[in-house]
């Protein structure tokens, strides 16, 4: 009897413990505290040992850990192009954006996150492996002959040997369905990169590459840059900026250290993002804040963005604007705009029709009505990011696409593009544009009825956009392109 009370009191207890742990692991203050924690590691340890190297957050995940004015392109590899036994090159996900970058830096950092119990995430680890050797194939197989020079590289102390030689067996495969896309050419490639392979090196806490650069006595970086031994490749610093550490263990600089703090930042945000984070580094990052003090301040931050919306000119509620065909552009807009008439204005100066993707974009009923606004401005309540608006996108295309299409087919006209945009620009905005290209143009983007429409028609406008958007990181989930290719078969 007195053995089973102190049974009970003992799991009594590891579920007050366990229930401790979690609420600390979803601190707001424990979270951001533990990405400025990583952050300085960039700062301090990594970015001085390559100083040339342009540094690119892996979204969503790397976002938090760099400061907005430290890079200009972002990347999308996702860990499950890197699950053991589903490796793939994503036509969905190219990543040709940062070929250019890569080239003229000859190197480049990419920064990522992971949750506990890893040292390096998938994406890492294995999916950016995947595409530099599949890259690495198709330039040598372009030189002629067989391709005997090693392409793939992995961290093997994350990676096993069967594991490597099962994705490096898939590799021929992966190239082939690369090359199916015709969007890249092995040549041209070869000599964008000087005829240099693309060659992944892992970076964190306590790895041996920083370790050479690092004062064994004091602990201090020295002022030695990394160069690599052999000037035959083009170095891609692959670097996780979180340390392992169990949940709630270490709180030993005043807050709760969480490993890869910034992961699913929906679940612990308060509705926050990366970059309204470092818009307020300052405050958000004041380690004297309590938890009740930061979920305030974010409160206030959200009613402040509804209340700036009204008064918002163009170039701030769309940010972003890319012309796709002299007939189409894809936008981005802000969450949480509210039209106004003197935007109104400006929208109708540039546009001849507005299609807008978001469930937080809306029209003030007096503003619709004296402006005639609902013209030429259609809102749609979808929101990237969200699988339910996803699947919702196919129902929405019945009303939106005959709408571009009379607008872009009205050749007795000589109208203004039409604008496309999405809270993100990369989801809803993409799934909406590849329809409209899909059934009204070639694939040289002329306008031109296709004689048939496949899956492979819709991936390779899909590839086309990816390479024609530079700079823009363009990644449809799955879920939307779901919804087109329904719609369209």
């Amino acid at each position: 009897m007195v053995v089973d009370q102190m049974d009970n009191n003992f799991i009594d207890s590891l579920r007050c413990i366990n229930k401790d742990i979690k609420k600390e692991y979803k601190s707001l203050r424990n979270r951001l505290q533990s990405i400025l924690l990583d952050y300085t590691f960039l700062c301090t340890e990594v970015l001085p040992c390559f100083p040339e190297y342009p540094l690119v957050p892996n979204e969503r995940c790397g976002l938090w850990y760099c400061n907005p004015k430290d890079f200009t392109q972002t990347s999308y590899f996702k860990s499950t192009d890197g699950h053991t036994n589903q490796w793939d090159f994503s036509s969905r996900r190219l990543n040709f954006h940062i070929i250019p970058t890569i080239a003229k830096s000859n190197g480049i950092i990419i920064v990522d996150s992971t949750r506990r119990g890893k040292k390096v995430p998938d994406a890492l680890s294995k999916t950016i492996p995947i595409w530099c050797a599949v890259l690495n194939h198709l330039m040598l197989e372009s030189q002629g002959g067989s391709v005997k020079q090693e392409t793939l590289y992995v961290p093997p102390e994350t990676v096993s040997e069967s594991e490597f030689y099962s994705i490096k067996s898939r590799i021929p495969e992966l190239v082939e369905k690369l090359k199916s896309l015709e969007v890249i050419n092995g040549k041209e490639l070869h000599k964008q990169l000087g005829g240099k392979l693309l060659r992944p090196f892992w970076i964190y806490p306590g790895s041996s590459i920083l370790q050479s650069t690092t004062d064994i006595f004091t602990g201090e970086v020295t002022s030695d840059k990394w160069i690599p031994v052999d000037n035959s490749i083009i170095p891609i610093i692959l670097c996780t900026v979180s340390y392992q550490a169990q949940d709630g263990v270490d709180k030993r600089r005043g807050f709760t250290y969480v490993q890869g703090a910034a992961d699913d930042h929906e679940l612990w945000s308060h509705g926050l993002n990366a970059k309204i984070f470092w818009s307020n580094i300052d405050i958000l990052g004041n380690q004297e804040s309590s938890e009740e003090e930061l979920e305030r301040f974010v409160s206030q931050l959200s009613l402040r963005g509804c209340d700036l919306s009204k008064e918002i000119q163009f170039s701030d509620a769309f940010p972003q604007i890319d012309l796709v065909t002299p007939e189409l552009s894809l936008g981005l807009v802000i969450d949480n705009l509210e039209f106004n008439p003197k935007l109104i204005g400006e929208i109708r100066q540039a546009h001849s029709l507005v299609i807008v993707l978001s469930q937080s974009v809306n029209f003030p009923q007096k503003v619709a009505e004296m402006e005639n606004a609902s013209e030429f401005i259609s809102i749609h309540k979808l929101q990237s990011g969200s699988k339910v608006s996803s699947r919702n996108l196919k129902t929405e295309l019945l009303k939106i696409v005959p709408l571009i299409e009379k607008h872009i087919l009205d050749l007795d006209k000589q109208r203004k593009p039409v604008l496309i945009c999405c809270n993100s620009g990369t989801d809803m905005s993409i799934g909406l544009l590849l329809v409209v290209l899909c059934r009204n143009y070639n694939m040289d983007w002329q306008l031109n009825t296709p004689t048939s429409v496949s899956k492979i028609v819709v991936k390779k406008h899909l590839a086309k956009l990816i390479s024609h958007l530079k700079g823009r990181n363009v990644n449809p989930p799955r879920a939307t392109l779901n919804s087109v290719n329904s719609y369209l078969m």
